[in-house]
């Protein structure tokens, strides 16, 4: 498949003009996002990235830090969760697939509605975690 060569260092969508107040909505620095406490775990932190809420994105991204020996518990999103583990080991489960390792250089993606968690986690492990819908 052939890709378009296209002028990306134009200032237009569609022949319109970009709205220069979305700058700090499509480029953010991830050294400076907002660790908070995850929503099933609050020993897991999750640093906010890109929300419909906030950005309005159709999508979800967040950073992800989930501390050796702490468990993500059971729990499903009703689109596709995309994690891309960057540093640190652990294991996924997702109910009727089976479990995956968590390390560098695995990509997983979790298909909408599927049960799955995070555990044995056996270094600290950090991910993003991308969300092909709005969660947030």
């Amino acid at each position: 498949m052939a890709i378009e060569k296209k002028d990306w260092g134009t200032s237009t969508i569609e022949g319109e003009d970009v709205d220069k107040g979305m700058v700090g909505h499509i480029y953010k620095r991830i050294d400076a996002i907002t660790w908070e406490p995850h929503p099933v775990n609050e020993n897991v932190r999750m640093g906010v990235i890109l929300t419909k809420k906030d950005d309005n994105v159709q999508i979800t991204a967040f950073r992800a830090r989930v501390p050796k020996g702490e468990v993500v518990p059971e729990h499903s999103h009703p689109v596709h969760d995309i994690l891309f583990p960057l540093s640190g080991k652990g294991k996924i489960w997702i109910k009727g697939l089976g479990d995956f390792e968590l390390k560098n250089g695995a990509v997983v993606c979790v298909p909408p509605g599927a049960v799955h968690k995070v555990y044995e986690v056996t270094e600290d492990l950090e991910l993003y975690d991308i969300f092909s819908g709005p969660i947030l």
